[in-house]
């Protein structure tokens, strides 16, 4: 044995002496030893040898854990009544055995996991389920379980899957207590890594595990604090995607007893955008479980229930308000704000309409439900709050039409546009020409405000919704023309416009997928002059307008003399080469090895 290791093994046993003023003089030492890079060589070389008869890091840590225990013993045993400072003293002693096991770890572990999970598992484990010990030491044998165990995936394979059903169920009953002291926030960060680990290493949690997270929710409601209930929740997602799998019935049910506790946490409770962010989730995940690509009954693969229904427009009525009250804050807010709503929002909402929505509802009387008082909450025969609420396309061209703040308006064209592209088919035929025309209304005003792109998009959506079309009239396909002719006139005069460049040439080439109109002379001409320069979406929509429709043979530029020779002119397809390859483009087509897809339809 090295100089160095037998200096260290020396004062490991030091560690363990009896007399309390011995083991304190020693630990100043053993720092400097475990740092010191001798020793630090030596005990990685052995760890990796995995000889146990040389001193190694789990060596040294079992050494440690017996200094931890005698220290902790003497605690223990001391007179419980005594003066301020000499309990001062005793919480300083407390925090100096936590930091030395803490720095203990770092120095083993920080050029690579020596020491073995099994032995930092088991002192964790030990200490935070003994009460004493717990007491003193759990809060930070918890962040160690957190930083320097659960987030190195070399120990994750190393976790049998009764040590992490275990950690599930001690930290998931600390995080019940009642006890004021709990960190619940790290206790609910420790819960979604093992739920995590859990779900991804073993076979996953048995459903039993549900009362759980049931109760995690209840008690959040009970107590009004919704401490590291994102964590929770976050987790509960984890389980619940795993669980889906084979036990989607069961998931469906869940959601149905827990969703009303939530929606009721939504309601009452003051919840900051990172808890409100993962409700989101939880709802959307429940969505899809629920109605899995959309399905809308029972024979579709829809799984129903009365209860719900009344969850789907329960949430629905809270969306609302809550997208309301996102456009206050963005109207009277002294800063500057994006008028867009997120996109999980918007996306939750789009299949909340499309489940509710039909033409024979235009309003309805819901219950909420949720218990919003003591009396409901323990009463489940009371009745609940009634309400009426709007729905169908009614609701959304309403909203359309009387906005007058982007933040009001800008939401319901992301919800409108996200409807009709994710469920084209479930748009209603008779509601074509209603939304065209409001659409078209929108288009004129505030050219270059920031509505513009969303209005564009969303007409975008509605072009090749209608082109899927094929049961349409006669005669509202006449009147259908008649707006859609405007709109790519209006369009057609925006490609200048470098802001939105791409919505208008997005616009352009869904009308033109659709056939929704003749394609004249005028849109060549863009390509084949200067009046917008390429770029990615003007070659797009060049590309599908040649794969659709027949490209002319000339078409009058007023440039023809300068550019062609004076006894011919260029046919368009030859002007729509110069205008490609003599304008820079980001790509060099010398290093090409075969033509980009737009020039194949030239050759």
């Amino acid at each position: 044995m090295s100089l160095a290791l037998n200096d260290l093994l020396i004062c490991c046993r030091q560690l363990e002496h009896d007399r309390a003023t011995e083991r304190r003089k020693e630990v100043e030492k053993f720092k400097r030893l475990i740092r010191d890079p001798e020793t630090v060589q030596h005990l990685d070389r052995h760890s990796d040898s995995k000889q146990s008869k040389y001193l190694n890091w789990d060596a040294v840590f079992r050494f440690l854990q017996k200094y931890v225990q005698k220290e902790t013993e003497c605690l223990r045993t001391a007179k419980p009544s005594v003066s301020a400072s000499t309990q001062a003293t005793r919480q300083k002693k407390m925090q100096e055995i936590s930091s030395l096991v803490k720095y203990f770890i770092k120095c083993a572990n920080k050029r690579a996991p020596r020491l073995k999970c099994q032995e930092l598992l088991n002192y964790i484990m030990d200490t935070v389920k003994d009460s004493f010990n717990g007491a003193v030491y759990g809060a930070d044998c918890s962040n160690i379980l957190l930083k320097d165990v659960l987030s190195v995936r070399k120990y994750w394979c190393e976790i049998s899957q009764q040590q992490w059903l275990e950690l599930f169920s001690v930290y998931f009953s600390l995080y019940l207590k009642p006890a004021q002291d709990i960190n619940r926030v790290l206790v609910a960060r420790i819960i979604h890594a093992v739920t995590k680990g859990c779900c991804s290493q073993t076979d996953g949690l048995n459903s039993k595990f549900l009362d759980f997270f049931s109760k995690a929710i209840q008690h959040a409601r009970k107590e009004k604090s919704s401490a590291g209930l994102n964590h929770i929740l976050a987790a509960f997602i984890t389980f619940l995607k795993t669980l889906a799998v084979n036990f989607r019935i069961r998931v469906c049910q869940l959601g149905d007893e827990i969703l009303p506790t939530l929606l009721y946490i939504w309601t009452q409770h003051r919840l900051n955008d990172s808890l409100k962010e993962v409700i989101i989730e939880l709802f959307q995940l429940q969505i899809y479980v629920h109605h899995p690509k959309g399905a809308k009954t029972q024979e579709k693969g829809a799984y129903e229930s009365s209860k719900w229904k009344s969850i789907l427009y329960n949430l629905y009525d809270l969306l609302i308000n809550e997208i309301s009250h996102i456009g206050s804050r963005g109207k009277y807010s002294s800063g500057s704000r994006n008028v867009a709503v997120k996109e999980n929002l918007i996306e939750l909402m789009a299949d909340i309409c499309h489940q509710i929505f039909n033409e024979d509802t235009r309003s309805l009387e819901i219950s909420q439900s949720y218990p919003t008082t003591q009396r409901e909450f323990n009463d489940y025969s009371a009745p609940c709050k009634k309400k009426k609420i709007e729905l169908g396309w009614e609701v959304i061209k309403d909203h359309l039409q009387k906005s007058q703040s982007d933040f009001d308006l800008v939401p319901w064209l992301q919800i409108t546009t996200q409807l009709i592209s994710k469920y084209p088919s479930s748009f209603p035929n008779c509601e074509l020409s209603p939304l065209l025309m409001i659409l078209y209304q929108l288009l004129p005003q505030h050219r270059h405000g920031e509505r513009t792109p969303y209005v564009l998009r969303c007409l975008t959506e509605v072009a090749l919704c209608q082109g899927q079309k094929s049961n349409l009239e006669g005669s509202q396909k006449s009147d259908l023309l008649k707006f859609w002719i405007k709109i790519w006139s209006l369009t057609f005069r925006g490609i200048s416009s470098e802001q939105i460049q791409a919505e208008n040439f997005g616009l352009l080439g869904a009308i033109i997928q659709g056939s929704l109109i003749e394609v004249d002379r005028e849109f060549w001409k863009l390509f084949t002059g200067s009046a917008c320069r390429p770029s990615c979406p003007a070659v797009c929509c060049l590309t599908l307008a040649m794969t659709i429709s027949v490209v002319p043979e000339t078409v009058k530029t007023g440039v023809e003399q300068s550019t062609c020779e004076v006894n011919r002119s260029c046919s368009s397809k030859e002007l729509m080469m110069k205008w490609l390859l003599l304008s820079q483009l980001e790509d060099d087509f010398e290093d090409r090895t075969e033509l980009p897809p737009v020039l194949h339809g030239f050759v």
